[in-house]
């Protein structure tokens, strides 16, 4: 996976149903939001973070279900949409 950098990736989320909700003084957490309800998929980042190298990206990836390193880039180059990241979910069990 490539190095991403923080703001580009926390604009997709929000652009693909994520929400902040600040729960800890050094991490911002994004949960997914269907149908107006905060699910169990969500992802963090550091305060003192500006860009994720591989590991981390390896870590976001686990975090938001991708079932493949591929699908995580779709996710965050765009060709995945929302509605089939959200379709993908519900058919992983991971949403219903």
């Amino acid at each position: 996976m490539k190095v991403r950098k923080v703001k580009a990736m926390t604009k997709v989320l929000k652009k693909k149903g994520f929400e902040l909700h600040p729960e800890k003084d050094d991490h911002n957490f994004y949960y997914l939001m269907v149908d107006g309800k905060k699910t169990s998929v969500n992802t963090f980042f550091s305060h003192g973070k500006s860009e994720y190298g591989n590991s981390l990206m390896l870590l976001i990836k686990r975090q938001l279900r991708f079932p493949s390193s591929q699908t995580a880039e779709d996710f965050f180059d765009c060709p995945l949409t929302k509605e089939k990241y959200i379709e993908l979910l519900r058919e992983q069990g991971d949403i219903f």
